[in-house]
């Protein structure tokens, strides 16, 4: 609370100077008795353009019926203008944020709960992929709802699997498809690295490294979790959380540190055309179903391996489709035997903010944003799956991923798993990003590493919680005066 406190004191004045004076106004073209909606999302460029379709298809059709005008605003660390700006008393209407920020807005009073307003529009679990539901829930209240879902799941270059198929074949690997299990996928790894003279990596099978995203979620695939709701205790040296920081240290240790550090750094970032996994020095990666529209961007002749996109526009199925395409997704493989589809699943999130001036209308928009012809419209722009149970036929046909059935059933699994219920998730994903540096630069053993994040976050939590409990019983006391 202290750290949002100083937040609030050093850059409110800045926001609130910087929203008067580069914030919307009103403009020659907002229609008249309508109520304005005000908001703010994350997104820019494409993204930010593809969103501002869904505002304005809105507002020529819900938006005119029922007199309301969705007003949108691009910008950047949205997250800390719309605290500051809900602490000043002047929020958006609606925020468009992350996943991390349900309980940690939720936990200091920043949002309005949205139960009573999604009963009313008939949104409920089931409506909703469970994973996503349970995500926009804190506390047995409904702080949010999903703008863009996405899964995370194996992919791997098909060309190289098939240049290298001898190799593969000769290791008792089958080059026609992904590895199912994780000691395959090490196997695989193994087979497909490639060394110069000097033992230096030329190219990875597999690095946990790259990109790197999804490794504080790494457990997931070892069955094993980060945070007990129950207890109210992280779970950081759970023998299974341990088994999962070992195998990312095993890399290292096969592959060398040093020779893995002078390899990554020579690496090209996600969205430029060197990619890593674009140009083949990584074979296979962890990455979400957006994938596919920076390789048609950056490298689009992977998406030509046989055909031009026009030949491959008149082909009948999805199939036929991905022989069109050099990479291929798969679940990503556990490391327990029997326990399939297992994914950790993101997403944006649409909220209002506590104090917004419009919430009704401002809900209209956001269920708007949740009916199935909309949220598929908006999820095939930004290349990503549905948070919906329902899903039309023309939206796997059509999608512009064509294993976005991949990203459906792994988001619909009952493995699959988001953000675990904690106010000071930011605080627990930097932590853990500093313990996966360290094990894999072989800085600390996993268990010395894991021991130390433990001890820190849970201290962490417990004196949040000793603050958030006396912030409460304050407010309790003022309230019978």
């Amino acid at each position: 609370m202290q750290r949002i406190k100083l937040v609030f004191s050093v850059v409110l004045a800045l926001v609130i100077v910087g929203v008067l004076v580069f914030g919307p106004r009103p403009g020659a073209d907002r229609p008249k008795n309508r109520v304005v909606v005000s908001y703010w999302e994350k997104w820019t460029g494409n993204e930010a353009e593809q969103m501002k379709q869904i505002v304005t298809d809105f507002n020529n059709t819900v938006g005119a019926e029922k007199g309301i005008y969705v007003e949108y605003l691009s910008m950047s660390n949205v997250n800390q203008k719309t605290l500051v700006a809900t602490a000043a008393g002047v929020p958006p209407d609606i925020a468009g944020l992350w996943d991390t920020q349900v309980a940690q807005f939720a936990a200091i009073n920043a949002l309005q709960p949205l139960d009573e307003l999604a009963a009313v529009h008939g949104i409920n679990e089931e409506y909703y992929k469970r994973v996503y539901w349970e995500g926009c829930r804190y506390n047995g209240k409904l702080w949010a709802l999903v703008s863009t879902p996405a899964a995370v799941a194996l992919h791997y270059n098909k060309r190289i699997f098939k240049e290298s198929a001898s190799k593969l074949r000769a290791a008792g690997l089958d080059p026609d498809r992904a590895p199912r299990t994780l000691d395959e996928l090490d196997h695989y790894a193994e087979v497909l690295d490639v060394f110069d003279n000097r033992k230096r990596v030329e190219r990875a099978g597999y690095l946990p490294m790259e990109p790197g995203w999804f490794l504080p979620h790494t457990s997931y695939w070892f069955g094993g979790g980060l945070f007990n709701p129950k207890t109210q205790k992280f779970t950081l040296t759970d023998p299974k959380v341990l088994r999962a920081y070992e195998w990312v240290q095993s890399y290292s240790k096969r592959m060398g540190k040093a020779s893995l550090t002078e390899f990554r750094s020579g690496m090209g970032g996600f969205n430029s055309a060197q990619n890593p996994f674009l140009v083949g020095t990584v074979v296979m990666e962890q990455q979400g179903p957006w994938m596919a529209n920076y390789i048609e961007d950056l490298k689009p002749k992977m998406n030509r391996w046989v055909m031009s996109k026009e030949e491959e526009k008149r082909l009948p199925t999805v199939e036929q489709r991905r022989a069109n395409y050099e990479w291929a997704v798969a679940p990503f493989p556990s490391a327990v035997s029997g326990q399939e589809n297992v994914t950790y699943a993101g997403f944006d999130v649409l909220m209002i903010p506590r104090g917004a001036r419009h919430p009704k209308e401002a809900f209209e928009f956001i269920a708007y944003v949740n009916q199935q012809g909309p949220m598929e419209k908006l999820c095939s722009l930004h290349c990503k799956n549905s948070p919906l149970r329902e899903v039309s036929e023309e939206f796997i046909r059509n999608h512009p991923n064509p294993y976005i059935d991949v990203f459906e059933t792994l988001s619909a699994s009952p493995n699959a798993h988001g953000i675990p219920p904690v106010p000071i998730w930011p605080e627990v994903n930097e932590e853990l990003g500093v313990a996966v540096q360290k094990v894999y630069l072989l800085e600390a053993t996993p268990e010395a590493a894991l021991r130390e994040s433990q001890a820190r976050l849970q201290e962490k939590y417990d004196r949040f919680r000793a603050t958030q409990l006396k912030r409460e019983n304050q407010d309790k006391v003022a309230q019978t005066r």
